[in-house]
């Protein structure tokens, strides 16, 4: 809501606020119209002061050139300051260059947002049937405010001279997109994990069966310090096989000998029961489509999956436009904060939707046009000014009103030619019946909160009056 006017019974409370124009901190805000110099005194004059022009360091000037001084070496130079020395100086303060903060590394591509074609012809549908004109910033903001209301374009950045790949005779930067859940990635490697790792239900029914538990002699167990899995006992057959699988789908961002340094090694006849009881139940991948069905352990629907289903599920190019819904859950995370940061620089101005929506609206038999202050409006009835000297008598009476107190609402148009009179009467639809006629014929443009004005020459609204504040 708008905050309420002061009356002039409410200025005095702020009379001081208004008239305090000591812009610095509270802290160091100074009483107005005090002197800081008033208590100042003067320096007596040093009578041991040398005169101007006079050598002010005799001693120095005296000395040869490359002898030493009072306290220095024979070399000529002053010893080198011991920093170590120094009282309060803490070293460990300032770090080394390799210790500081190196810059993100930011993703080559380029960021745009489209609107989504059937939500724009839904926006398009309501502009013809309101007939009023609409801010063309807003509507651009409408789209970015829901998800499913845009598309976000991913563009390889273009440099003056791309980088050449030898084997493939293309630019080296290539974008990778998994067909099945749409998400890019900016290298092979990722986008064939997130497809293996994601997607293996694609060509397989998951099941669990009941087994019988390990048999061996296990003293120890290994358990992940990260996640607290028990990888099991590393004289088991499938612990390496477990450990690798764990790395690959849960903690790929570290090397394979750094995960290996998280791993320890427990002496607890409990875990290892624990464990035991949980290696009974074994997960199984079963094809679709085969008869009878074989069950396959995880690496083997793998190894099948890279085989058959991989290649027709990535698709590598430049240029992908994507739905927005789900962009903020990527698994590259270049990518991700690369839309992120755009749709910040866009939410402070709209201008990829604002570059769509300009040629959209045209090809849709939307006509946009500025108001005096600079803004573009968009309105489904082009504006055509009429000559008011030509009109009958009730336009003609409108008409001037109207150019003399453009932005005005119907109310007060009312107000303003028929004082006093009633809302039923005929003297008022006298006045209200010919303005749905001159917005049809668009001489007179409504504007979104019911604000009226007249186009001039060229279709822009006349006076700053017809830019109307937007209501809260």
């Amino acid at each position: 809501m708008d905050e309420p006017i002061p009356t002039p019974g409410d200025l005095s409370d702020t009379h001081d606020l208004t008239l305090d124009l000591n812009f610095v901190p509270t802290w160091a805000r100074q009483v107005p119209g005090s002197n800081p110099y008033a208590h100042f005194e003067g320096r007596g004059e040093r009578s041991d002061r040398p005169e101007r022009g006079r050598d002010r360091r005799p001693e120095r000037r005296a000395r040869p050139r490359g002898a030493p001084g009072p306290g220095q070496p024979s070399g000529g130079r002053p010893p080198p300051r011991n920093v170590q020395e120094r009282p309060g100086l803490d070293r460990t303060a300032y770090p080394p260059a390799a210790r500081r903060a190196v810059a993100p590394e930011a993703a080559p591509v380029e960021i745009a947002f489209i609107p989504e074609r059937a939500r724009l012809a839904a926006l398009v549908h309501d502009l013809h049937l309101t007939r009023r004109a609409f801010p063309l910033a807003d509507l651009a903001m409408k789209f970015l405010s829901n998800p499913d209301c845009y598309l976000v374009k991913v563009e390889v950045r273009r440099p003056h001279r791309p980088p050449v790949d030898p084997h493939h005779g293309r630019p080296g930067v290539q974008l990778f997109q998994c067909l099945d859940c749409k998400a890019l990635f900016l290298d092979q490697q990722s986008a064939e994990a997130h497809a293996v790792a994601r997607h293996l239900d694609r060509c397989f029914v998951v099941e669990d069966i009941v087994t019988e538990p390990p048999v061996g002699n296990f003293v120890c167990i290994a358990r992940c310090r990260l996640s607290g899995e028990l990888l099991g006992p590393p004289n088991y057959h499938g612990y390496n096989a477990r450990l690798l699988e764990l790395h690959r789908t849960r903690f790929a961002h570290l090397s394979l000998d750094d995960y290996r340094s998280r791993v320890e090694t427990v002496r607890d006849p409990a875990l290892v029961e624990k464990w035991k009881a949980a290696q009974r139940t074994q997960t199984v991948f079963k094809r679709k489509g085969a008869e009878p069905p074989q069950a396959m352990k995880r690496t083997e629907a793998e190894a099948y999956f890279r085989e058959k289903a991989l290649p027709g599920m990535l698709h590598h190019g430049q240029r992908f436009v994507v739905p927005a819904r789900g962009t903020a859950n990527w698994e590259d995370a270049l990518l991700r904060q690369a839309i992120r940061a755009a749709w910040a620089q866009e939410s402070r101005f709209p201008a990829s939707l604002l570059f769509a929506l300009r040629p959209a609206f045209r090809h849709m038999h939307l006509h946009l046009f500025k108001v005096s202050g600079g803004a573009n409006f968009v309105t489904s009835i082009r504006p055509h000014p009429i000559p008011g000297d030509h009109a009958v008598a009730p336009i003609r009476e409108v008409l001037r009103f109207l150019h003399a107190q453009p932005g005005c609402t119907r109310q007060q148009l009312v107000e303003g030619l028929r004082p006093g009179a009633a809302p039923d009467s005929a003297e008022v639809a006298a006045v209200i019946s010919p303005l749905r006629w001159l917005i049809e014929k668009g001489h007179l443009i409504e504007f979104f909160n019911g604000t009226l004005a007249l186009p001039m020459s060229g279709g822009q609204p006349a006076g700053r009056a017809a830019a109307p504040s937007r209501s809260r």
